[in-house]
């Protein structure tokens, strides 16, 4: 990772940030759609999909620890 360049961080962090936000969108369609799903699809997918969003917000966050946009 230290082969990085700063502007190469940041586009892996802003396209992070975005990831989450769709994994976070997925989620809540998942949560809201419980009724017709299979009980055991649904904890499958619940887990992956919250495992995806906590390492998508982890690598942002470190990625753009020292981002400030213009």
């Amino acid at each position: 990772m230290n082969n990085l360049t700063k502007e190469r961080k940041t586009k892996i962090g802003l396209l992070c940030n975005k990831a989450a936000t769709v994994l976070f969108v997925l989620f809540f369609i998942n949560v809201c759609v419980i009724p017709v799903m299979n009980m055991k699809f649904f904890m499958i997918t619940t887990v992956i999909i919250v495992i995806l969003f906590a390492v998508c917000c982890i690598i942002g966050h470190i990625f753009l620890k020292d981002y400030k946009p213009d």
